[in-house]
């Protein structure tokens, strides 16, 4: 019984490491990519993901135990639009990275056929995330 347990643990060892190995190289390939060597588009991409970090962090920290809902949109015209629980306010940051990584992935594929349509959308990625601080921002504000 020992020996079959001690062989199990072997193979499941083994085979952990060749999946590790796998998805290192993999992770090289698409690092050695030109695209991810664009030093434009490196630092969009990490003020991006900074931002959107930055967003978790507020909303963490501003966090209040509520049992009521909060505004969660507010419209100048029509007033308060869309209550909602506190846990729903992390869809901002949440839709923030989805948009990081949809954004990353059309411009590493589109990287050597259309520069210029790669820069947009990362520029995109940064402009979107300084809309989503700002969203964060009021939506606290509003509901303090």
């Amino acid at each position: 019984m020992q020996e079959q347990e001690e062989k199990f643990i072997k193979v499941v060892f083994r085979r952990l490491i060749i999946l590790k190995n796998f998805l290192l190289s993999g992770c090289k390939i698409i690092i050695a990519r030109p695209y991810w060597k664009d030093k434009q588009i490196m630092a969009m991409f990490f003020l991006s993901i900074l931002l959107n970090i930055f967003i978790w962090i507020f909303l963490i920290q501003n966090q209040k135990e509520n049992t009521h809902p909060i505004i969660l949109h507010y419209n100048l015209f029509f007033g308060v639009d869309y209550l909602g629980n506190y846990e729903k306010i992390y869809l901002i940051p949440l839709a923030g990275l989805f948009i990081i990584i949809v954004n990353s992935i059309l411009g590493h594929f589109l990287y050597l056929k259309e520069k210029l349509a790669v820069y947009f959308l990362i520029f995109i990625i940064f402009v979107i995330q300084v809309f989503l601080l700002i969203n964060s921002y009021l939506i606290i504000k509003i509901n303090s």
